[in-house]
């Protein structure tokens, strides 16, 4: 996995998880296609707290501890992005006040019955303490253990 974050798109994710904490801020990143670089953020709104107020036993958190982004507008910015020759490289959130790993729940949201709900792309998880930056990791499925592996974003 060799996708390098440039400080600048790191320090806007981390921006969105200063303007959303203490609830978790969520978007993807995207790139030239065929090319492991990132050069541009598109942030999405968390709507984890709506869906658990219409429907709390189907979405048992809140944007506190989790995140939903809405589903078409994803597909209807991967299409735009295809159209012009790029594509969505990694898919970024905040964890307020809990440091940045890839918990369980990120994992279970990152897997359809075992395999990538979007393969190839990369999770980034940025730690945000106080709406300060509190590190980042970068997580890709390896489908050799059926899990993902991470790594510290530097």
């Amino acid at each position: 996995m060799d996708l390098a974050i440039p400080k600048s798109l790191l320090d806007e994710c981390y921006g969105h998880g200063g303007e959303t904490y203490p609830e978790e801020a969520c978007g993807v990143l995207s790139g030239p296609q065929g090319e492991p670089r990132v050069d541009a953020r598109h942030p999405f709104e968390n709507r984890m707290t709506r869906l658990h107020q219409l429907d709390p036993v189907q979405y048992p958190r809140t944007g506190k501890d989790g995140y939903h982004m809405d589903p078409l507008a994803f597909l209807k910015l991967e299409k735009k992005l295809r159209e012009d020759g790029r594509e969505v490289k990694a898919i970024y959130h905040s964890h307020p006040d809990c440091g940045a790993y890839f918990s369980q729940e990120d994992t279970d949201q990152a897997l359809w019955e075992g395999q990538p709900r979007h393969p190839g792309i990369v999770y980034l998880v940025c730690g945000v303490k106080q709406q300060r930056p509190d590190g980042a990791i970068l997580a890709w499925f390896n489908p050799a253990t059926g899990g993902f592996n991470t790594k510290p974003v530097e």
